[in-house]
C-alpha cells in the first residue's frame, strides 16, 4: 500500500477546523476520518497483480548513446486502472522516464516508451517493474513489484568510428597504387595484366605469356593475412583518468579502430586483454562481425588494481606466434616503466616481431608543466599575483613525471621497438595512421 499527495492535501484541509474550534479532539477525529477514507480508497483500488507486464529490449546498447525501448502493460480484467509504472534499472543506465502514469481501460493494452543512455559499459540487470494501482479518489494505492529480471550488455562507445571512413579510403588508395608497383617486402602476387613499356621484365610471367601469345606481367598488392596482435593493458595504470575518461577507455577506442582497419585490410586481428593474468585472448573472424565481437569482449572488461604481468604476456606471444606479426601494446609509460617487465618483453619480441607501444599521455601533465611560462619573474609586482608555492610544486612534479615518460620512451627504440605518444583523443587516429604507414613501407 502507498499514499499519494492528495492525502496530504486532505489532511491539510483539517488545519482550519482545529485552529478555529475549541473541540480538543478535533485533530484526532479529522485524522481518523482521513485514515478511514484512505483505507477505503486502497481497498477499492484494483489489484496490480492482475496486470501483465513485458519489456521489449535491444540486445546491446552503445555507451553514452540514447537507445529506445518499450514496456507493454496489459489489463485482462473488466476494471479500469489508474496506475503508475516504475521500471527499476541501475542508475548508470539512465533509464528515462523513471515513472510513468497510465490509464488502462478494461481488457486493453498500452505501450510505454522509454530510453536508455548508459554511462558505463558492462552487463547490467534490471530489478523489477513496480506498479501502483490507485483507488477512485486517488488518495492511496496498492503496490506490487513484478520480478521481471532481464539484462542488457552495454558496449564501448567507439567514438573513434568517425575516423574509420577516411582511413579505409587511404588504405584502398594504397592498395590500388601498389598494383603497379614492383614486388618487394610486404607484398604478394595479386593478378596478371598485359605488359606495357616500362614494366620490369623480371615481372613477366613467361608461361602465361607463351600460352596467351602476348607478354603479361604480375601485379602485386600489400601482403594480407598478417597477424595484428592488439595487447590491451587493463592493470592499475589503465585506471588513470586522462581528461574526461580513464586510460582504459582511450585504449579501447584505439583497439576498436585498429581492429576495424586491419580486418578490412585482410589481416588477422587478435585481441588480448591482460593485467596480472590474461583476461581473454580472442581471434575474431574477419568480416562484418569483427567489431561486434571485439566490442562484446571489451564490454565486461574492468580495470584491475594489480601490476601488469609482462612476463606472462611475453610467454603467451612467443609461444603462440610463428609468423612475423605486428604487436601493438596499449599501455601507459608511468614512472618506473623502464624498470618494469615491459622493457625485457619488448627486447625479446622485437627480434621476431614488429613491436609498437602506444602510450596515451595525460594532457593535465602538459598543462601543469607549462605553469612556469605564465610567471613573469622579472616584474616582481606582476609575478606576485600569479606565482604561488602550490603551483611551483605541481609544475615540478609534472616535469619530473614527463621526464620519466621521455626516458622510458627513448629506451624502447634502443630495444628494437617503436613508440607512439598521443593524447587520448589523438591516440586512435594516430595509431591507425601508424598502421597504414607500416603497410605502405611493406613492414607488415
Amino acid at each position: 500500500m502507498a499514499v499519494s499527495k492528495r492525502l496530504a492535501f486532505l489532511i491539510a484541509l483539517g488545519i482550519p477546523l482545529v485552529l478555529l474550534t475549541h473541540w480538543k479532539t478535533g485533530a484526532f477525529f479529522w485524522l481518523l476520518v482521513c485514515l478511514l477514507v484512505w483505507l477505503f480508497d486502497v481497498i477499492a483500488a484494483p489489484s496490480p497483480r492482475h496486470l501483465a507486464i513485458t519489456r521489449s529490449l535491444p540486445h546491446t546498447l552503445r555507451q553514452r548513446a540514447e537507445t529506445p525501448y518499450t514496456v507493454s502493460v496489459k489489463n485482462p480484467t473488466k476494471r479500469k486502472y489508474h496506475a503508475q509504472i516504475r521500471d527499476a534499472w541501475p542508475p548508470s543506465l539512465q533509464a528515462l522516464p523513471r515513472r510513468q502514469r497510465v490509464t488502462l481501460d478494461a481488457q486493453s493494452t498500452t505501450t510505454l516508451q522509454a530510453s536508455f543512455t548508459p554511462q558505463r559499459k558492462g552487463t547490467l540487470r534490471s530489478d523489477a517493474v513496480t506498479v501502483r494501482s490507485y483507488g477512485p479518489l486517488g488518495l492511496g494505492a496498492r503496490q506490487f513489484s513484478a520480478p521481471i529480471v532481464q539484462q542488457v550488455q552495454v558496449l564501448p562507445e567507439f567514438r573513434s568510428a568517425k575516423y574509420l571512413p577516411s582511413r579505409l579510403k587511404t588504405l584502398r588508395r594504397l592498395e590500388g597504387n601498389s598494383l603497379v608497383m614492383q614486388r618487394g617486402q610486404g607484398s604478394e602476387f595479386d593478378s596478371l595484366r598485359e605488359y606495357v613499356p616500362g614494366d620490369d621484365v623480371r615481372d613477366i610471367e613467361w608461361h602465361s605469356s607463351a600460352r596467351l601469345r602476348t607478354p603479361v606481367v604480375k601485379t602485386w598488392r600489400p601482403e594480407r593475412d598478417r597477424n595484428v596482435i592488439i595487447c590491451l593493458d587493463s592493470s592499475r595504470s589503465a585506471a588513470v583518468r586522462l581528461d574526461k575518461y580513464p586510460r582504459l577507455d582511450a585504449s579501447m577506442e584505439a583497439a576498436l579502430l585498429l581492429g576495424a582497419l586491419a580486418g578490412s585490410a585482410g589481416d588477422r586481428v587478435h585481441l588480448i586483454a591482460f593485467d596480472n593474468q590474461i583476461r581473454f585472448h580472442i581471434q575474431p573472424d574477419r568480416g562484418a562481425g569483427l567489431i561486434t565481437e571485439m566490442a562484446q569482449a571489451l564490454a565486461d572488461l574492468q580495470v584491475s588494481l594489480t601490476e601488469a604481468n609482462w612476463s606472462g604476456l611475453s610467454h603467451t606471444l612467443l609461444s603462440g606466434l610463428r609468423q612475423r606479426s605486428l604487436v601493438v601494446i596499449l599501455t601507459g609509460l608511468e614512472g618506473g616503466a623502464e624498470r618494469s617487465g615491459l622493457m625485457p618483453m619488448i627486447e625479446a619480441l622485437s627480434s621476431r616481431h614488429h613491436v609498437l607501444v602506444a602510450n596515451s599521455l595525460d594532457p593535465e601533465l602538459e598543462r601543469l608543466a607549462q605553469l612556469p611560462s605564465q610567471w613573469n619573474l622579472n616584474d616582481a609586482k606582476q609575478s606576485l599575483g600569479r606565482f604561488n608555492p602550490r603551483d611551483a610544486f605541481l609544475a615540478a612534479a609534472a616535469m619530473a613525471e614527463l621526464n620519466e615518460h621521455e626516458e622510458a620512451g627513448n629506451l624502447i627504440p634502443l630495444l628494437g621497438g617503436h613508440i607512439l605518444n598521443a593524447t587520448p583523443e589523438n591516440l586512435p587516429p594516430n595509431l591507425a595512421d601508424a598502421y597504414i604507414s607500416l603497410k605502405r613501407r611493406g613492414q607488415i
